[in-house]
């Protein structure tokens, strides 16, 4: 880092020395030409300290207005007009500096100095980035990684130049963009070479070692067709998340993440109304349970995104809390200063368990609406610890419903998840009672109570993604429970946006459920991530089938009966229709319930759950 900011200082020292020159020039030029190149010695003599001044201003005032900050080896427009204001400004200042000072300089000489110095401060620019260039033809190409950016458009650009300004050597062999209007013309000193169907080719003929996807606007379905074809060239891939997933639109290197398996899903896009959740959560006060979870820090980025007055997030576990504050407290500060809107950001480390403590909360932050994300969810450890499942769960959700109520919150949205139909473990149980929950209390309270269904999200903790990363590290095996194992899957973005967009249309009682699209199977999903780690499935990297763990099963499923659902006004959220469940005898079987956790064995805790839960088939040995 000390070398890269003794280069930079050098350079810029260069180029002050450089343009200290050519000012020069211009005045010696200005004054040939005015007195016909027979300057009077004696006017020379008296006017070389007000030129001099006038030098150092115009230095001063270059510096001032970033000319130095300035990536020349890829100038464009933007930094034409840079010059054009920088000279007009300085010349303007010196003028004026002459006139109040009486210096003498004559009106033509400073004409004619503004001219030389707009024609040769630049032509210096332009000599710097050709000579930078050549130096790239003679030696770039073996010395350097051959990079191919896929995008023209802005994003492609500003990439460009971060890649420029970086150390690390990188030649940029051109653009791929589809746009037939930018083919083979130049862009920033680079050729758009062809459009997608051209990346093998491109990738072979000019012997590209990276691939940067920069095309965070583009459709995602779009955007899987590209990757898919990049991935298929053999070359590393680094991919430029889209705005969504960018928090204030940041276009930067920082930002570059490499070629995942998301990106390979070919799954629609999801259009969202945003306005209907901007008035969902504009000005009010939100709180979010389970925030530090994967889920629940991916509510928190979107929440921040539609500025709320208040954001509280609740968890209890501090390491994963404190990273998240660090991010989003910075976003906050950018947000404000552009817009001038601020946001109150507060952490609490509790346990929804504590009944007390949330009431504390509640009553100190008064949320207007919440996001339940707090849950213990991995299915295995959950069959063995079934009363940490309930007591965690059912317990917990209900203490939160009870704050909800008592402190007037305006809506209450419950995560839930697939595995809480026809409940074949005990985590999707306890999901299933919550929901039972969610509608009783909807009945008799003004807060909405709704829940949103949906599957397995990419990525998020304790999920196949991460684990097989691990085992690719590790050398493998990957395990897979069943060759014919299924699972629905989306990224853990769209299904928080689709979270936001169901709880500003809720009512109350509504159990939604999210279009996961076409269900995957976990083989194929193993070998897919296989290759895109680099090597072949089962030759170079094994594959191998353990059997389903207890409580799996080999197909998930959003609904009880898919042909119940009903439509809401967006294609991706369905609504199930309400059951009618019977309030006194849910209420005595979890008093039931309660007392079992508190002193009854885990077999019995199993039992209770199939009382509560008629379609809880346990499989708690062999899958179903």
């Amino acid at each position: 880092m000390k070398k890269d900011s003794k280069d930079m200082a050098v350079r810029v020292a260069f180029l002050i020395f450089l343009d200290a020159v050519v000012l020069f020039l211009s005045y010696l030029f200005a004054f040939l030409l005015t007195y016909n190149f027979k300057i009077p010695f004696n006017f020379v003599s008296g006017a070389r300290w007000f030129l001099a001044m006038g030098i150092g201003i115009k230095v001063v005032v270059f510096f001032i207005t970033g000319m130095y900050n300035t990536l020349w080896r890829y100038a464009s427009i933007e930094e034409l007009w840079q010059i054009t204001f920088s000279v007009i400004l300085a010349n303007i200042l010196t003028f004026v500096l002459y006139f109040a000072i009486g210096a003498g300089v004559p009106t033509t000489v400073q004409i004619l100095s503004f001219v030389f110095d707009l024609i040769m401060v630049g032509a210096i620019r332009i000599f710097y980035r050709t000579g930078r260039r050549i130096k790239q033809g003679v030696g770039g190409k073996g010395n350097s990684r051959n990079v191919l950016i896929v995008g023209a458009g802005e994003a492609g650009i500003k990439i460009l130049r971060e890649l420029a300004a970086g150390e690390m050597k990188s030649y940029v062999v051109g653009f791929v963009d589809d746009n037939v209007y930018k083919q083979k013309k130049k862009i920033n000193g680079l050729t758009v070479l062809g459009g997608r169907e051209d990346i093998p080719d491109i990738v072979e003929d000019e012997q590209v070692n990276e691939i940067i996807i920069a095309l965070p606007s583009v459709p995602k379905k779009e955007m899987n067709e590209i990757a898919e074809i990049c991935h298929k060239t053999g070359r590393p891939v680094r991919v430029l998340p889209s705005f969504d997933d960018i928090l204030n639109y940041d276009v930067s290197l920082s930002k570059l993440r490499d070629l995942q398996i998301e990106d390979l899903l070919d799954r629609d896009e999801i259009h969202l109304d945003k306005s209907v959740i901007s008035e969902f959560i504009r000005g009010k006060v939100v709180l979010v349970t389970g925030g530090a979870g994967s889920i629940g820090s991916e509510l928190c980025r979107q929440i921040i995104k539609y500025q709320p007055k208040q954001l509280v997030i609740l968890d209890i576990y501090e390491n994963t809390l404190y990273y998240l504050e660090l991010e989003l407290r910075r976003y906050i500060h950018e947000l404000e200063i552009e817009s001038g809107y601020g946001i109150r950001l507060d952490l609490e480390i509790t346990s929804i368990r504590d009944k007390a403590s949330v009431n504390s909360l509640f009553e100190r932050y008064r949320p207007q609406v919440v996001f339940h994300a707090a849950a213990h969810k991995h299915v295995p450890l959950m069959e063995k610890t079934p009363k940490e499942a309930v007591k965690n769960n059912i317990f917990g959700t209900r203490n939160v419903l009870d704050a909800c109520v008592e402190y007037q919150v305006e809506k209450f949205v419950q995560i839930s998840t697939d595995k809480a139909v026809k409940p074949t473990n005990v985590m999707g149980t306890t999901k299933r009672i919550c929901e039972m929950l969610i509608q009783l209390y909807d009945q008799h309270n003004q807060t909405e109570f709704v829940a949103v269904r949906f599957g397995n999200v990419l990525g998020s903790n304790g999920s196949v993604i991460p684990i097989f990363k691990e085992q690719i590290a590790n050398g493998g095996p990957l395990t897979v429970t069943h060759p014919d194992i299924e699972r629905f899957f989306m990224t853990i973005p769209e299904a928080t946006q689709l979270v936001l967009q169901a709880g500003s249309i809720a009512h109350g009682g509504e159990i939604f459920v999210l279009d996961m699209g076409e269900p995957v199977k976990i083989k194929d999903l193993a070998e897919r991530m296989v290759r895109l780690s680099g090597y072949e499935p089962y030759t170079e990297m094994p594959i191998v089938f353990s059997g389903l763990r207890p409580g799996e099963k080999l197909y998930e499923e959003l609904s009880y009966d898919m042909a119940e659902f009903d439509k809401t006004r967006y294609k991706d959220i369905f609504v199930e229709k309400p059951e009618v469940f019977d309030e006194i005898v849910i209420c005595d079987e979890l008093e039931k319930l309660k007392q079992i956790v508190d002193g009854g064995t885990m077999s019995e805790v199993i039992d209770q759950l199939k009382v509560i839960v008629p379609d809880y088939h346990p499989n708690r040995e062999t899958a179903i």
